[in-house]
């Protein structure tokens, strides 16, 4: 009789890709911690649950480890694997060295901006696909987004502030293009209280 599965299950022969928690449990024998890999591939071969819900997953070398549902991320047909991820990551590091190599020939300073632009966005890319995410698929047209954390966005309008700032500021209609075309046209621009403004805008009426 074929078994049913279970809801948030994951079933037997389904691909998936490890990641490793934040904090991981102590409460496993050894031998079982020992078997863990992390950012791998591998195949759901068995399912345990007398004291709690974990699977054993064959990983693509043929070895075997336990691991908790938290710590496995289901890949699908279009998925890319952890080491396809990883050596697009290292494409992408080289692509931003090359670029490099070449705008400081070229001697302009706001080209070699653009370096700083990519080199971040390689990091947050980096990060997401430490934590188990498709960063490749992560895009406006998919609508998925990457885990940039403030001040990596601040980063960012650093850089862009020196490329295109001047030109943004001294025209009001490219600014609106620029705006109204980023943000699809949801976004407005709201006057940000100087420091000496700012304890009068917070008083009560």
């Amino acid at each position: 009789m074929k078994k049913t599965l279970l809801p948030g299950r994951l079933a037997i022969g389904t691909r998936v890709e490890t990641v490793k928690p934040e904090k991981e449990s102590t409460d496993w024998m050894p031998e079982a911690l020992a078997s863990r890999k992390w950012g791998v591939t591998g195949r759901v071969i068995c399912e345990h649950d007398a004291h709690g819900l974990c699977y054993e997953v064959e990983h693509a070398d043929k070895s075997v480890g336990v691991y908790e549902p938290r710590e496995l991320v289901e890949l699908d047909g279009c998925s890319y694997t952890p080491e396809e991820r990883a050596e697009m990551l290292r494409k992408m590091e080289n692509v931003s060295n090359t670029f490099y190599r070449h705008a400081a020939a070229a001697g302009c300073h706001a080209l070699i901006e653009f370096t700083g632009l990519m080199t971040e966005f390689i990091k947050v890319c980096d990060e997401a696909h430490r934590e188990g995410k498709q960063f490749p698929f992560s895009n406006t047209h998919s609508g998925v987004s990457l885990p940039f954390k403030p001040y990596q966005l601040a980063y960012l309008a650093e850089k862009l502030n020196c490329i295109y700032g001047p030109s943004l500021l001294s025209s009001e209609e490219g600014r609106h293009a620029f705006i109204t075309t980023l943000f699809d046209g949801a976004y407005k621009l709201v006057p940000v209280p100087t420091e000496d403004e700012y304890p009068a805008a917070h008083l009560d009426p």
